[in-house]
């Protein structure tokens, strides 16, 4: 599994302060279909139906989403102070654009 970059997770803590991030699959979801999402992060421990779901939300909706797959639910989920869970939603185009630059260093 891959170690999610520290500066990535830091980026997450800022847009969930900010209110940009969005945690949960069927919120993700639903910010998806409303185009609000600009990155889909899944910890690399969620289920792998999990992960399909969305990645099969996106093809549906047409959607070109970037999906960044590290780190573990129970990690991150401390990390944000939310309970534990696998998808979260950047629904700022900044903060996503940041992350994505992160991932691909």
């Amino acid at each position: 599994m891959t170690e999610l970059n520290p500066k990535i997770l830091n980026l997450m803590q800022f847009a969930r302060k900010a209110g940009k991030l969005v945690a949960g699959v069927d919120a993700c979801i639903r910010g998806m279909h409303h185009r609000h999402i600009h990155l889909i992060v899944i910890a690399g421990d969620t289920s792998e139906r999990t992960a399909e779901r969305i990645r099969y939300e996106i093809k549906e909706d047409g959607n070109k989403l970037l999906i960044i797959r590290a780190g573990e639910q129970a990690e991150i989920s401390a990390a944000l102070g939310l309970p534990v869970t696998g998808v979260f939603g950047i629904s700022d185009k900044n903060f996503a654009a940041k992350m994505i630059e992160y991932w691909q260093a």
